[in-house]
């Protein structure tokens, strides 16, 4: 047996039940962690539209508005 073919047989590559496994779980927690920034981010800029009406009635000035946005 050559080098090459006894190394390919056992190998479990992404075209393996394990590497796809591992392909699928990648591409989940990439795709949550995507999900979560998007939320994070149109939560944030509806907090930064609050009119300072909102922010007198919660006891919030704007400049501590502005460094929780950030």
């Amino acid at each position: 047996m050559t080098r090459v073919s006894k190394f390919s047989d056992g190998s479990n590559g992404v075209s393996g039940n394990n590497g796809l496994g591992r392909v699928g779980a990648v591409c989940k927690q990439f795709l949550n962690n995507l999900t979560e920034m998007a939320q994070r981010s149109a939560e944030r800029s509806r907090f930064a539209q609050l009119p300072r009406r909102y922010l007198d009635d919660v006891g919030m000035t704007i400049a501590e508005r502005d460094a929780q946005v950030l």
